[in-house]
């Protein structure tokens, strides 16, 4: 039974996946980059960058790494508690393994925050032998919930640019629809499990009946209707489990906060809560494009909020480039990491 209901996942994932290979027009976001690069740095130097990163002592870079490395094992914690609530026994240091192979996937292709779910699945039935229902479940259920958070946000965090008068008069509070349209996806989605629908499920057998010559189409549902009624079954079963993961989802919120505001500091820059709050809100905004890595826009989002808090624009390519050097080594890492782990 396990290994049938696993055949959806291992089709569609993987480093090396027959659909990447199959339809490589992803790559052309690729093209744009240098183009987005080159706006993003036309107007500095590279010493004056370097001077600016020259700010961080041998000590702050030791600090940043020490709890960089706790917010990456953190990351793993909620999706622990739920496989423990299921009563799946996995190791807590393969989960992070696992997650961070599925960041390197999601980091390096387009979208918003989402592409390597299908590994991190594939990697519990496959190394774990978790029945595929329950693997599906809980990273959907992990996801979701994070989701739920990063939207929640990037909400408060365009009301607070909004509220600090940092775009002038005039504001256009039409700017919170952004942002509530894409929290109402993972908050309806989990109310509409909770409540024992399966929505998925209901639209991908619709479109098996639109197009009965698609053998792919014909699988899923099945599938996804066994994952979306153990979902809805464990806000049933397990609530105070999914209200930890609630909380654990702000304990992840206030320490990146924390980490972040921090890197400023170190850089040169004291900032107030609600500065450091809108440089990440334009970080995460950057993210949402679909450009792989947020490549040009993460360092453009951060000289215009620099920018709009009065503060140098240099600072925000300095940090930028900072968040660059350590996504991309953590990225790349997972990416060989999910490799190793897929043959072996």
């Amino acid at each position: 039974m396990a290994t049938q209901l696993a055949q959806p996942p291992q089709e569609s994932q993987g480093i090396n996946s027959p659909r990447l290979q199959r339809r490589p027009w992803w790559l052309l976001f690729w093209f744009a980059l240098p183009v987005v690069l080159w706006w993003s740095f036309r107007s500095f130097s590279v010493g004056e960058i370097w001077t600016t990163l020259g700010n961080l002592s041998l000590s702050s870079i030791l600090v940043l790494f020490v709890l960089n490395a706790f917010v990456l094992v953190s990351f793993s914690s909620r999706w622990w508690l739920i496989l423990r609530a299921q009563g799946c026994r996995v190791s807590y240091w393969s989960l992070v393994g696992y997650r961070l192979a599925g960041f390197g996937v999601t980091y390096f292709t387009p979208g918003p925050q989402l592409g390597g779910e299908p590994l991190q699945v594939h990697l519990l039935i496959r190394r774990n032998d978790i029945p595929s229902t329950a693997a599906i479940a809980s990273v959907t259920l992990d996801k979701m919930l994070e989701l739920l958070a990063n939207f929640t946000f990037l909400l408060v965090g365009i009301l607070t640019i909004l509220l600090s008068g940092v775009l002038g008069e005039g504001t256009n509070y039409l700017l919170l629809l952004l942002p509530a349209g894409l929290l109402v996806i993972p908050a309806g989605y989990l109310l509409a499990l909770w409540r024992g629908r399966q929505p998925v499920t209901k639209i991908l057998r619709k479109l098996a009946r639109r197009f009965p010559g698609s053998l792919r189409l014909a699988r899923w549902p099945d599938t996804l209707q066994a994952v979306e009624e153990e979902t809805g079954q464990f806000f049933h079963g397990h609530p105070g489990t999914v209200l930890i993961a609630i909380l654990i989802s702000l304990l992840i919120w206030i320490l990146l906060l924390f980490e972040f505001g921090l890197a400023v500091r170190f850089l040169g820059l004291s900032l107030t809560l609600t500065e450091v709050i809108i440089l990440l809100t334009a970080a995460r905004l950057a993210f949402l494009l679909p450009i792989p890595a947020g490549i040009g826009t993460l360092e453009t989002g951060q000289m215009l909020a620099m920018g709009m808090i009065g503060a140098s624009p240099m600072i925000g390519i300095s940090l930028s480039l900072l968040i660059r050097v350590r996504d991309a080594a953590l990225g790349g890492f997972g990416l060989w990491w999910g490799g190793w782990l897929t043959r072996n």
